[in-house]
């Protein structure tokens, strides 16, 4: 409870967010069949960057510098990454426009299952929260977790799987 407290009392009094502009130039380049770099411009007075893909954050620490490497992407994908400033207490300033980018074309790489979400989750290649089923890894939505809704998933990396194609 003291946690949450001083937690509700930093965020009331800081204003929720921090007065950061949104990183400029966001980019995408460096494209392989299962990642792609990221990259922009830095930002006056950011400690550090955090990236999202299609709205989920991808980073687990601050990215330091001004490129970040999103892996474990499916292959022949196109996905969207948006930036934004963290300021040296943390708090994240402005979201950046979204840059757009394809990943090349697999070589054949990496294992495929096909089955239903519910079998999925007892595989372990994926969980369900509130009735949704999300693959393990990139977190990506699969749909209604039940026997009735059948998905591919493909093994990208050690416990990370994407929706693809087998």
């Amino acid at each position: 409870m003291v946690a949450l407290k001083a937690m509700v009392d930093r965020v009331t009094s800081s204003g929720g967010g921090s007065s950061l502009p949104a990183p400029t130039g966001v980019g995408t380049s460096g494209a392989t069949s299962s990642s792609m770099v990221i990259g922009w411009a830095g930002v006056t007075g950011a400690s550090g960057y955090n990236v999202y893909r299609g709205g989920s954050k991808v980073n687990a620490a601050p990215v330091a510098g001004t490129n970040y490497t999103d892996s474990g992407l499916a292959a022949s994908t196109t996905y969207s990454w948006t930036v934004a400033a963290l300021d040296a207490s943390n708090a994240q300033g402005a979201m950046s426009t979204a840059a757009t980018g394809t990943t090349t074309a697999g070589s054949g790489g990496g294992t495929c299952f096909t089955a239903s979400n519910y079998s999925h989750t007892l595989a372990g290649r994926a969980y369900a929260l509130w009735g949704l089923t999300y693959a393990y890894g990139s977190g990506q939505s699969m749909g209604l977790w039940n026997i009735y809704v059948t998905t591919t998933l493909k093994q990208t990396g050690p416990n990370y799987y994407v929706i693809g194609t087998g």
